[in-house]
């Protein structure tokens, strides 16, 4: 067994614990000679050892006792430092690429995990493998493993013929979270000959079938060629992609896995596994060729340190700096990320001599410390205009997974913040320190992302403004899935969120701001609105308009004019009458009305009802004062919903009503002469005989017809509106005029005599119904 260093031996004897225990009892070294130093115990057992001539035992006890991870520890070998007299470096470059994956040009320095890409290179030479799937933990380094260890290799020639193979790397999110459009920008280059573009291609691969001709026609009279799909991050396609593309898109997978000139890989983060296997098809696709990717192990990382190091012609100083950085980075998820970010970080303080040395890394911070450390100084550095653009920038760069519960990366289009200098010069700096990564796919389309997750969690800064926000994003994802999937369904009603889910949702988009596609701008509309459209539709039956009207004052009716104010008083629109000559039905006269207004619905019962409930209003007889009559109690309200008509109020109590609100509001109001009412109604032409013109058209008002029986809410017929936009001037309630019935020039307030009565209700035909006078009655509803 070679030497072990004192820097291994300090990491063994740390990781060990109190399992040293175990390890001396199976070694079966006495009681009496275990005075092992306290928290030194494992460095002890080795001097033990050692001294013994027995060291080669430790490995198969280490092993024996469930703790073989140790013996990484003890095997790995230290690269030669290159010495004064070394020669050029092999690589010019930047040893270490921080965030990002490996990419194939660094194949020379992606060291540490030759089993792993040997293994899947052997799995790809057997033909019946054409679907491979990397899995494993977030930050394992899938991506880089087939980038720059698969790949490669097949460059190379490792399978016989494979030189010649085409190799298309893409995410399924590509530019617009779309698979089909990723691929088809990735195929476009090798279809020019065929006279295919983008848009051609996308086509096809929709269609059963469209892939394998697709596949042919690309590699064309290439001897021995195939094509590989290196479908790289294909989580997006649950976190990113449309619903309505999915299931297209693992069919067409399905089929191309038995296409004789394709070989598909894919990476796949293991917390994903779950949603693959819930499709049978995909299923079946991972069982065949499922390869899990464990993260890396002791050896591995020591190597990712130190070989990239050596390649470049650097070293560390002091030597067991490699150790000091590898126990920092301990086996947390995501740990692999940070130590890489470290690594980079510690190549940026280079000194002129090409030495890594131990003051630079712990300046900023070490393994644990350094990408928070990075992204505050970057972050503090920059104008306060830019700092209060991290939302703005990251709530399009950062999603929740709606059935995990964990943020994750999602990319962006630079030109959704086009307009922002502010975000702009934010993106900037953040790509300048490697946190953020931009990218330019081939159609010319600039994109946005994080160079990792781990940047989520690790920037302190970031993660609580995500945490602030969890609940917002999770339900932001929520709603982009169920908005595909009303798309998907044909925008079918019953996918549609109802008001009180919608409630929440208008609250979290004036929070986060995102961008949304029109589908989901169509989804998220208030169901009032979605409501309100349906009654303008003249299609939309009587019983419906019913429901509506219900459904509106069940939810709150949003409508001007139909509830309260922020005061709690009626808020009330008024049309604008013009002035004008009318003259009565029946020689009743002729009469002047001047200039004036009218409320655009019947008085409704939330706006009576606060009258009712007022200390100062129902209960004050002092509105009475002068009147013939007043009521011991108010009339009976039918239908207690806030936009319905306020029903069974007298003549005395509408007039007692009005007093009062004119009190509240500063200004008189009245209730209309029935020549002002008629005024409103047609506007002068004698020739309507309905708010809306001559003839009598039963889908535009709520009458006997309507069968019904019943009122609906205050303007559920828009098409009955009259020419100054008043409504339910004919059908619906009875309305109140101010004028006696048998003298119509009488408005005397003091007179018991019966009074006018316009308008129509639900339960007359349309004579009643018409904007003429009608005989009394003793209780009907109030404009």
């Amino acid at each position: 067994m070679q030497r072990i260093s004192g820097p291994q031996r300090v990491m063994f004897s740390r990781r060990l614990g109190h399992d040293w225990r175990d390890l001396a009892t199976y070694l079966e070294i006495p009681d009496y000679e275990q005075g092992f130093a306290e928290g030194a115990e494992g460095q002890d057992i080795l001097t033990w050892l050692e001294q013994r001539g027995r060291l080669h035992e430790v490995l198969a006890a280490l092993n024996d006792i469930g703790r073989s991870e140790l013996a990484e520890i003890l095997q790995v070998q230290s690269p030669p430092s290159p010495g004064p007299d070394a020669v050029t470096p092999s690589w010019p470059g930047r040893p270490y690429p921080g965030l990002c994956a490996f990419s194939s040009e660094e194949a020379p320095i992606f060291c540490g995990r030759d089993r792993h890409a040997d293994a899947l290179v052997e799995r790809l030479k057997d033909p019946q493998h054409r679907f491979v799937a990397v899995v494993g933990a977030s930050g394992s380094g899938k991506s880089s493993v087939v980038a720059a260890g698969v790949l490669p290799r097949l460059q190379q020639g490792a399978i016989p013929g494979c030189a010649n193979w085409i190799v298309l790397e893409f995410t399924p999110g590509g530019p617009a979270n779309d698979p089909f459009h990723a691929l088809s920008i990735h195929l476009e280059p090798w279809l020019r000959h065929q006279r295919l573009r983008a848009r051609d291609i996308d086509q096809k691969l929709r269609v059963s079938g469209g892939l394998s001709e697709l596949v042919q026609q690309a590699l064309g009279h290439r001897e021995h060629a195939e094509l590989v799909l290196f479908i790289d991050q294909f989580e997006e396609l649950f976190t990113l992609c449309d619903e309505s593309c999915r299931q297209p898109f693992i069919n067409m997978l399905f089929q191309a896995a038995s296409i004789s000139r394709l070989r598909i890989i894919i990476t796949l983060r293991s917390d994903f596994s779950a949603q693959c296997i819930q499709d049978d098809k995909l299923a079946s696709l991972l069982n065949a060729g499922f390869y899990a990717l464990p993260p890396p192990g002791i050896a591995e990382l020591y190597a990712m340190i130190t070989r990239p190091a050596a390649l470049a012609g650097l070293r560390f100083e002091p030597d067991d700096l490699p150790w000091r950085i590898l126990d920092d980075t301990g086996t947390e998820p995501g740990a692999l990320a940070l130590m890489a970010f470290a690594l980079a970080e510690l190549y940026e303080a280079l000194t002129p001599e090409g030495v890594l040395t131990l003051d630079a890394y712990e300046r900023f911070g070490g393994v644990s410390g350094v990408l928070g450390k990075r992204a505050d100084e970057t972050y503090d550095a920059l104008p306060a205009a830019s700092q209060d653009a991290l939302g703005t920038v990251f709530k399009e760069l950062v999603e929740v997974d709606a059935e995990r519960g964990v943020p994750t990366r999602k990319r962006s289009a630079l030109q959704h913040f086009g307009p922002n200098r502010a975000a702009l010069d934010l993106i900037k700096v953040l790509t300048e320190a490697r946190l953020l990564v931009c990218s330019s796919p081939e159609h010319g389309e600039p994109m946005v992302e994080v160079a990792h997750e781990a940047l989520l969690l690790h920037w302190g800064l970031l993660s609580d403004w995500i945490e602030e926000r969890f609940d917002d994003f999770r339900l932001l994802r929520q709603v982009k899935l169920a908005a595909a999937e009303w798309e998907r369904y044909q925008r079918s009603s019953y996918y549609l969120w109802r008001h009180e889910l919608l409630v929440p949702v208008a609250k979290m988009l004036n929070r986060l701001q995102p961008v949304l596609s029109p589908v989901e701008r169509a989804f998220v509309r208030l169901e009032s609105e979605r409501l309100l459209e349906q009654i303008d539709d003249r299609n939309t039956s009587h019983q419906e308009r019913v429901k509506i009207g219900d459904r509106l004052a069940d939810i709150g009716d949003p409508r001007p004019g139909v509830e309260l104010n922020e005061d709690q008083l009626p808020d009330l629109v008024w049309c604008e009458v013009p002035g004008g000559e009318v003259a009565l039905e029946d020689n009743a006269g002729t009469f002047d009305v001047a200039p004036g207004y009218i409320s655009k619905y019947p008085v409704t019962w939330a706006q009576y009802r606060c009258f009712l409930q007022a200390g100062d209003g129902y209960a004050n007889a002092g509105w009475w004062e002068g009147l013939a009559e007043r009521e011991e109690e108010p009339g009976e309200q039918y239908r207690e919903l806030d936009n319905h008509p306020a029903e069974m109020v007298s003549w005395y109590d509408a007039v007692a009503y009005c007093r009062w609100l004119s009190a509240k509001l500063g200004y008189e109001i009245r209730l209309p002469t029935e020549w002002e009412w008629q005024q409103a109604a047609t506007v002068g032409d004698p020739s309507r005989k309905y708010p809306w013109g001559t003839n009598w058209e039963a889908e535009r008002a709520n009458t006997y017809e309507s069968r019904l029986g019943r009122t609906t809410a205050v303007g559920m017929y828009p098409r009955g509106a009259s020419l100054v936009g008043a409504l339910d001037m004919s059908g619906n309630i009875l309305e109140w005029c101010l004028n006696l019935h048998a003298d119509p020039s009488d408005t005397d307030l003091s007179s018991s005599s019966g009074r006018v009565v316009r308008g129509g209700s639900w339960d007359d035909d349309p004579l009643f119904a018409r904007v003429f006078p009608l005989p009394l009655l003793p209780s009907v509803p109030l404009r």
